[in-house]
């Protein structure tokens, strides 16, 4: 696997995520109405700092999602199901298995499925 840039941990990814998606968003919204209803000069300020650090954040998040999905779409085999001109399965065969650290991680594979009909 050739990892060309940096990926977040899930775990973090998907904190990171919601601060970036919901709680920065809400905070500067938060700033920008306190700002309105009291007499807080400061408060577009506030706001543009924290709107920056969220789009700062989003880029960051967005770079690692690309190089996670380039990674995950490494193909380590597929999986053949035959079947017969009605459409009823005749077997199955896994075509091209290489050895897959991720699983020894509690990663996960995707298997692609294509059709293979046989005329007799």
């Amino acid at each position: 696997m050739d990892n060309t840039g940096f990926t977040i941990p899930p775990k973090l990814y998907d904190f990171l995520k919601f601060v970036a998606l919901v709680l920065l968003p809400a905070v500067a919204a938060l700033v920008l109405g306190l700002g309105v209803l009291l007499p807080w000069t400061g408060a577009t300020s506030v706001a543009g700092v924290i709107t920056l650090v969220d789009t700062f954040l989003g880029a960051i998040l967005g770079k690692s999602a690309s190089n996670y999905k380039a990674q995950d779409e490494e193909v380590f085999g597929e999986l053949v199901v035959k079947q017969d001109q009605t459409g009823a399965p005749m077997g199955m065969r896994i075509v091209g298995l290489q050895e897959n650290p991720i699983l020894q991680d509690g990663g996960h594979v995707v298997l692609n499925v294509r059709r293979e009909v046989t005329l007799e």
